[in-house]
């Protein structure tokens, strides 16, 4: 049995991607391409923990005798693995503006490392759309602190009425009125002013030109800061490994004979990547048994390897001859990976840190215009297309259709 495990993007996924859709474009294309048969899908769920569960859909061949209560034999089928909640859980409780300090701080500290990057990279290309990204960041975490002196100028116009005061007196908070008036006067000064009238406008235009800005600032921010911390302190990392490693020994004592594909979209891959080659340990036996073949989508690679260097050093080689990996990249993407030292499109010349494994690239674009306009810029062009592998709707067309001709090529299905 050919078995699925999908692990999803992480602040990127703004349409709230299911294992459900990705499996219905893959029984699309599959209804697309075998003339004469018809497939169909079912979704169950499984508890693999006590505390966790999977979405788990068959794709099955429909019988040919019209018995629409008798399913055919199953083609696929595919696990979903959920780690949103778990990474998350303690960024999302904060308010937007320590959100944003975070992500302030976190891009500042990681700057010279970036422009560095620009004059100096060996073996990965596209720094430009790295520094791009990077600093898309930066705007976005200066967003909310724009409005700071707004807040100071409004308040302080507001503590100084009359009207206000008689207000604040009714309810006896006209000592704390009176020393906040006194705290905002001495810190309101001309700079802030002027800060104020700059800011505002560049964040109302970017917010009028991009009416989704305030979902990719918050989606970013998350991502950002949860994955700087997955990274740089392992936090969380022990507990989302485990589990993924739990799913994989349910798959084994559960589907007999069952060889393992991992389909991982943007930070997903991150994830996998770090379970099939890991630092300080190795793999499950089962993983290494069963493990067939990875698939990465929009995969942060070069972007991760930007700010953490060596964050892909020394890692376990036992999986490097085991699967076979397919990359589907687009060079429109500012966080994908095309694995080549230069821009194009083309087969991958390197891997993972100094693994063997090198990935089949598919390159996939939606638009064929590919240049870094200046309206391209201010509407986070390159970042939003991170999203557009696939449309919302299932109906459409999407890289799919490249990975399902690769892996029948490959007998993967």
């Amino acid at each position: 049995m050919r078995i699925g495990i999908y692990v999803g993007g992480l602040g990127q996924s703004f349409h709230d991607d299911t294992v459900e859709k990705y499996a219905l474009r893959i029984k699309n294309e599959l209804n697309y391409t075998h003339t004469g048969e018809s497939f169909d899908i079912k979704t169950e769920k499984v508890a693999y923990t006590d505390e966790k569960e999977s979405t788990v859909v068959s794709i099955f061949k429909k019988n040919e005798n019209d018995n629409a209560e008798e399913e055919g034999a199953i083609v696929y089928k595919l696990y979903d693995f959920k780690y949103n909640d778990i990474l998350t859980e303690k960024f999302k409780e904060r308010n937007i503006l320590i959100k944003n300090l975070i992500l302030f701080w976190l891009v500042v500290k990681k700057f010279p490392q970036i422009v560095l990057r620009l004059f100096k990279y060996n073996s990965f290309s596209r720094p430009y759309l790295t520094f791009y990204a990077f600093f898309i960041l930066f705007i976005i975490s200066l967003a909310i602190l724009f409005f700071i002196p707004a807040s100071l100028d409004i308040a302080t116009n507001l503590s100084a009425s009359s009207e206000f005061k008689n207000l604040m007196s009714v309810f006896r908070l006209d000592v704390i009125i009176d020393s906040i008036n006194s705290f905002l006067v001495k810190i309101n000064s001309p700079t802030v002013k002027d800060l104020f009238k700059a800011g505002v406008p560049i964040t109302a235009l970017i917010l009028l030109i991009v009416p989704e800005s305030k979902t990719i600032i918050t989606s970013l921010a998350t991502e950002f800061v949860c994955v700087d911390q997955y990274i740089e302190n392992g936090d969380r990392s022990q507990i989302i490994l485990g589990n993924l490693d739990l799913l994989v020994e349910y798959i084994a004592e559960n589907e007999p004979n069952s060889k393992i594909h991992f389909h991982c979209y943007s930070f997903g891959s991150i994830v996998v990547k770090d379970l099939l080659f890991p630092v300080g340990t190795i793999p499950s036996p089962n993983l290494i048994n069963l493990s067939k073949l990875l698939v990465t989508v929009g995969t942060p690679y070069e972007f991760v390897n930007a700010y953490y260097p060596s964050y892909y050093a020394d890692r376990c080689n036992v999986m490097e001859d085991r699967m076979k990996w397919f990359n589907i990249y687009s060079l429109s993407d500012a966080l994908a990976t095309n694995f080549r030292k230069d821009s194009k499109k083309g087969d991958a010349e390197f891997g993972i840190g100094g693994l063997k494994i090198v990935p089949i690239n598919l390159n996939y674009e939606v638009s064929a215009s590919k240049n870094m306009n200046i309206f391209n810029f201010f509407t986070l062009y390159g970042i939003r297309v991170h999203k557009y592998y696939w449309d919302i709707s299932t109906q459409g067309q999407s890289c799919v259709r490249l990975l399902m001709s690769k892996m029948k090529e490959n007998d993967f299905i």
